[in-house]
């Protein structure tokens, strides 16, 4: 029921936003070049309407897609506003600059013999800057009133969906809090059912979520006629009292849901898939996956291959440095682990001296070790020696944004000693991360590390990418443990 609910407020986001294009688009037009407010130049005159139809579908398919590769339509429902704001924000720019790209070459190349588009205008600026500040408040709005229109009708209590959950355990208060997420669905969870606390007690979940007592009285609560679903998340261990709550549902006319006993063996996500009419239940599944992977590694070669060039002048210092203050190469090559567990060389700029693990063997960098040469702290400090590994990026052995990959010595120390550590290499190793941008480093705990790396994968998106990247140019460069 939740899925078919999430399915009719896509569609509801998505058929405001694809008016908020249309009008937005439409009205920047007569305002531009009606409204007299910015002139018009006589030697040009009013560009016809039909230019502007002929731009308009490209314009509003980079939208929708945009919107989708941040997460609009597949992703949580409910962000905050100004989370909302600054993606629409990104979204306008980026389909502007896209779109002004494109026609551009197009332009360029509508010359000479017959071309397969031929594109002989170019668009306004004025109307692409009245464009871009209808579009993001338009869309803005829109959204907003579709929330509105939907808590009023909540509020009136129109197509309210009370929920109780039989067992408080581990199960149910995480299925308690999913619920209490999609309040904007009109969800409403009433209490639990349980044996093990006492009737009127509170589970601290959204204020607190009432005991309405044990699992025996199920019948009695759903005799008020006041529950539309219950949600059974008692463990495999408690058989005989799923049987008999499954017997009193299915006296009434409620949905009822069981939960599956798999939720000590989930980190990632899972799916429902059919095996010829067997359901198999796939566990640990990423995020990352599809067409997803695609448009990633896309960015990815664009991104190192610009990068590359621009620091190219960085690069020669940073290497001249290096040569001149120590003894033995630039450039200092680590086997890593990466995608699927296979092994690949990490190119770094070398900050210790040469042969630093000759005695020692493979040990973690610590803060204030005395292996680091002076330019090496230096580097290191602000994550500059990182920075070759743009090459590795290229070459497709990492991505610019991902777990940090660890070497396999550590990797086969951390998964004997740390459950499901291995499932982190399902997903490309990065330059940077979730984790690293909140702080955690080398010197942290792994174990706080994996909860961030897992958090990523379960919820990629290109906004979050994003974000990541900000976040990284804001603080993710300096490694405080550098003294």
């Amino acid at each position: 029921m939740i899925t078919q609910k999430r399915v009719k407020l896509i569609g509801l986001f998505l058929l405001s936003d694809a008016l908020g294009v249309l009008i937005a688009y439409f009205y920047s037009y007569a305002f531009r070049f009606f409204a007299y407010i910015i002139p018009v130049d006589p030697a040009k005159g009013v560009p016809p309407l039909s230019e502007y139809i002929l731009v308009f579908p490209v314009f509003f398919g980079l939208h929708l897609f945009l919107f989708y590769l941040q997460g609009f339509y597949r992703s949580r429902l409910k962000r905050t506003k100004i989370d909302d704001f600054i993606l629409i924000t990104l979204n306008a720019g980026l389909t502007i600059l896209l779109v002004q790209a494109v026609l551009n070459y197009l332009f360029a190349y509508s010359t000479g013999t017959a071309p397969l588009f031929r594109i002989t205008f170019k668009l306004s600026h004025g109307f692409l800057a009245v464009y871009f500040l209808a579009v993001v408040l338009l869309v803005s709005f829109l959204r907003n009133q579709v929330y509105y229109i939907l808590k009023r009708r909540y509020a009136r209590g129109l197509n309210l969906q009370n929920v109780v959950i039989v067992g408080a355990g581990e199960m149910g208060r995480t299925v308690a809090q999913k619920i209490v997420q999609y309040k904007d669905l009109g969800y409403i969870l009433k209490g639990f059912l349980d044996n093990d606390r006492p009737a009127g007690e509170t589970v601290d979940i959204d204020g607190g979520i009432p005991v309405l007592g044990p699992v025996a009285s199920l019948e009695r609560v759903l005799e008020g006629g006041e529950v539309h679903e219950v949600y059974v998340a008692l463990d495999l261990g408690n058989y005989a009292q799923i049987q008999e709550t499954l017997k009193v549902v299915q006296r009434f006319t409620v949905r009822l849901r069981l939960i599956p006993d798999l939720f000590q063996l989930l980190t990632l996500k899972s799916n429902i898939q059919d095996l010829d009419g067997i359901p198999v239940i796939s566990i640990d599944e990423v995020s990352l996956r599809g067409g997803k992977l695609v448009v990633k590694r896309v960015i990815d070669l664009a991104a190192s291959s610009v990068l590359l060039v621009l620091l190219s002048p960085l690069f020669l210092v940073v290497g001249l440095l290096v040569k001149l203050t120590s003894r033995g190469p630039v450039f200092y090559k680590q086997e890593r682990v990466g995608l699927d567990g296979k092994a690949f060389k990490l190119i770094k700029f070398r900050t210790m001296v040469s042969g630093a693990e000759k005695d020692s063997g493979p040990v973690m960098c610590r803060p204030g070790d005395s292996r680091m040469t002076r330019p090496g702290r230096f580097l290191r400090k602000f994550s500059i020696d990182e920075l070759p590994q743009l090459a590795n990026v290229l070459r497709g052995q990492m991505s610019l944004i991902g777990p940090r990959p660890e070497r396999p010595f550590f990797v086969k120390d951390f998964r004997e000693k740390i459950p499901k550590y291995m499932l982190r290499h399902k997903v490309k190793s990065g330059i940077t991360g979730w984790a690293q941008v909140h702080g955690l480093r080398q010197d942290s705990s792994i174990e706080k590390r994996l909860e961030f790396d897992f958090y990523y994968m379960q919820n990629w998106s290109l906004s979050l990418d994003l974000k990541i990247v900000w976040m990284t140019l804001r603080k993710g460069f300096i490694d405080r443990s550098v003294k």
